[in-house]
Order: structure tokens, then C-alpha cells, then sequence
């Protein structure tokens, strides 16, 4: 990265899947969206939306150029029939993160390199070519980072900024288009390991308040690790968290790293994980909880969080539906949440894999959290890189995994 840049690692080069079953035999049909050379995947930073649906139509972004001083963005709307671009967005350095309005109008949100977020929305609902730009909150120097969710007429956002890796929140009131001041998060610290350093934000706006969960990073810039898993809640209008929990973490070189984070039906609070994945320094004791894709839900008469494991390796994410909550993992397996006691069942795979045009690259899922209309179904994105002939840089493929 040039100078000026964020030193955290992008994760680029693992296979990242997040998804839901919505029953044990639902399976999604593959649609391509479009094909190009990019120098990173439009779905890195997942823990914000990268997709989006108004219960009409679904919309996504793409990231094209083969060095962030020559990316561009592109909106894409799908139809029910194919998949059609739309506006072009200009100076990305992270890529285009996505909300809905209460209106269903498109609100697209990314950052520069050392500038505020850009936050653009549609004029019209359904149009993604004709676009107003929305101020960023006017304390903001710049932002890397963001967290992105929408609920009823609020827009929460939550950033890092450098130099002092410090996250702040902030909200939009969508019909004044008046910013309520930053808060304070979490202080970074950055002048020697292990670093306070708080990435990837997960927003998850409900009816009582707001939900954050954040990934530490204490070597970013050499190692590029993740040590400790956050959890905040913020009561509507509240300035400081009612609860600031540790839900997991690691010594310096292992990961501890949040993947998503869910409400089920009953108000049970979820997070995904991945955890004790060694990366560099000595190995953990020989009694430690092996590494793995985990699952940790909050009980709140203890105040903790137990946790348990999916899977030895791989990504995964949830789908929030009527029926209850459901994950599914990296290797096309889905789990079907039976509560504390009955833990999580099978629930078949997803998808045909044989549709798909490549290994699944970053990934995101379908959430309300976006002020999505999810009734519909299961909605996905996601991308391959393909091989090409030697010398040739490699084509990116984006790709939908849609309801039948």
C-alpha cells in the first residue's frame, strides 16, 4: 500500500463464505454479475452490507482497477431477470458499502485515501444512475473501516481514523440530514505491540438500541492478526455503552476475529468467529480449545458468552428469517440454530457448486441490518479470481447466490 495508507491486512488471499439455509434442502441459483481486473475484491471489509433488497430488486457494487489510484466503483441492479450496471463512483480506496432508506431509496457509502466518507443515495427509489451526495459527519478528518446499517430514518456509521487508529460513531438522521456529534468507541494506541487498533465494525440496529462488534488488531502493519472479539450495545440515544463485553481472545499472532453478528427470534444475541488460528509465536498450551470457525451467543443471566465449534477451519455467517437462525460454513454446510440446549442441527447445503464459475472469494449475506426487506430469501454476493495465461493479471468474476 502507498504511504498513507491503513496498515491492516485485507485477508484477501482466504476463501471467505457467509451465507444462510433457509431449510435443510434450500438451494440458490448462481447468477453472474460481471467480470474484470480489480486489485482487491468490491466484498472485502464483508462486516459492513455489500448487498441489498428493497423487496423489488437486489443491488450490489463492484470495485474495478488494478491499483487503488485508478479504482473505480460501479452499482449493479438485478431484476429478476439479469443483473444491470449502473452509476460509477469514483477515488475508492475501500470499497462501496450498502443501506436502504425507509423510502427503499439506495444509500452507497466508501472511503478515500486521508479523506471523509463519501456517502451517496438514490434520488428515486430503484434508480441507481441519478444519485445526490449526503454529507459525512462534519467532525470526521478521515475514515477507514466503516461499519454501514440503516434502521427506520437512522444511518449509523462507525470509522477509524488515522493516525491515532481511534473508532468513532456517529448517526444520520436521514430526513434532516443532520449528524448527531462522533463518539468515542474505542482509543487506539499504536506505539508499540499489542496495539489498540479496533477494525471491521459489524452494526446491527434493533429496536431498543444498537449492537457493535469489533475486531482488534495488535500488530497491523507486521503481523496483521486479530487478538481480541468486542461487543458493545448502545441503548437508543445513549452516548456511552450500557455494555462493553470481551467475547473472545488470543495471544498476539493467534486470531481472534468476528465474522457476523445476529439477533435470533427470542432477542439472543450471536456472533460468528474465528478462533485460535495460529499464524505466528508459540503455539498455544496443548490443552487449549482447538482452532476453528465458533459460534458464541450471549446468555444474559451469567453475563458471558459461551462458545462453541462449528467447523476445524473456514468462514462463516448468519440469515436471520421467521423461521429462526441459520449458519453456514466455507465448505457449503449450513447449521439450523435449536437454542442453548439443542444447539445447532444440520441443514444441507446452500448451493450447487458445480454452477459456480470459481472458489468463492469475500462473501456477504442478505441482512436486515441493512434495512433490507429479507423475506424473500436468502440473497448472497461474492467473488472468484480466475486463472489466466501467464503474465496475464488474473480476472475477477462477481457472482450472486439468489432465491429460486
Amino acid at each position: 500500500m502507498k504511504s498513507g495508507s491503513v496498515f491492516i491486512a485485507a485477508w484477501v488471499s482466504l476463501p471467505i463464505l457467509l451465507g444462510a439455509a433457509l431449510s435443510a434442502h434450500a438451494q440458490g441459483r448462481v447468477v453472474e454479475i460481471a467480470r474484470g481486473h480489480s486489485w482487491v475484491s468490491p466484498y472485502w471489509g464483508y462486516s459492513s452490507p455489500k448487498i441489498v433488497n428493497d423487496g423489488n430488486a437486489c443491488y450490489t457494487a463492484g470495485l474495478w482497477g488494478d491499483e487503488p489510484d485508478t479504482s473505480y466503483g460501479v452499482l449493479y441492479k438485478y431484476d429478476g431477470v439479469a443483473w444491470h450496471e449502473g452509476a460509477h463512483l469514483s477515488d475508492i480506496y475501500q470499497p462501496v458499502t450498502l443501506a436502504l432508506d425507509k423510502q427503499g431509496r439506495l444509500l452507497a457509502a466508501y472511503t478515500e485515501q486521508l479523506q471523509p466518507v463519501r456517502i451517496y443515495r438514490s434520488k428515486v427509489p430503484g434508480n441507481i444512475q441519478d444519485l445526490e451526495r449526503l454529507p459525512g459527519p462534519p467532525d470526521m478528518k478521515n475514515a477507514y473501516y466503516i461499519g454501514f446499517a440503516v434502521r427506520e430514518e437512522v444511518l449509523y456509521l462507525a470509522y477509524l481514523v488515522t493516525p491515532e487508529y481511534s473508532m468513532f460513531l456517529a448517526t444520520l438522521n436521514l430526513a434532516s440530514l443532520e449528524w448527531t456529534p462522533s463518539r468515542l468507541v474505542c482509543a487506539g494506541q499504536v506505539e508499540h505491540n499489542p496495539k489498540t487498533a479496533w477494525t471491521y465494525p459489524i452494526l446491527y440496529p434493533a429496536e431498543d438500541g444498537l449492537h457493535l462488534v469489533a475486531s482488534n488488531a495488535p500488530d497491523g502493519g507486521e503481523g496483521n492478526t486479530y487478538n481480541q472479539v468486542w461487543y458493545l450495545f448502545y441503548p437508543h440515544g445513549a452516548q456511552e455503552p450500557s455494555l462493553r463485553e470481551l467475547v473472545a481472545e488470543t495471544p498476539m499472532g493467534h486470531l481472534s476475529y468476528a465474522l457476523d453478528f445476529a439477533l435470533d427470534t427470542d432477542g439472543t444475541r450471536h456472533t460468528l468467529l474465528l478462533w485460535n488460528q495460529r499464524k505466528y509465536g508459540d503455539p498455544l498450551p496443548p490443552d487449549s480449545p482447538p482452532a476453528g470457525l465458533y459460534h458464541a451467543w450471549r446468555d444474559d443471566a451469567s453475563r458471558s458468552w459461551p462458545r462453541s465449534r462449528l467447523l476445524p477451519d473456514g468462514y462463516g455467517g448468519f440469515f436471520v428469517s421467521k423461521t429462526g437462525l441459520t449458519a453456514v460454513s466455507a465448505s457449503n454446510k449450513t447449521f439450523v440454530w435449536q437454542g442453548p440446549r439443542g444447539g445447532w442441527k444440520d441443514g444441507g447445503p446452500l448451493w450447487q457448486e458445480s454452477q459456480a464459475p470459481g472458489p468463492p472469494g469475500f462473501f456477504d449475506v442478505l441482512s436486515p441490518a441493512s434495512g433490507s426487506d429479507t423475506r424473500g430469501g436468502i440473497a448472497i454476493v461474492t467473488d472468484s479470481v480466475l486463472a489466466t495465461e501467464k503474465d496475464q493479471p488474473a480476472q475477477r468474476v462477481l457472482w450472486a447466490i439468489l432465491p429460486e
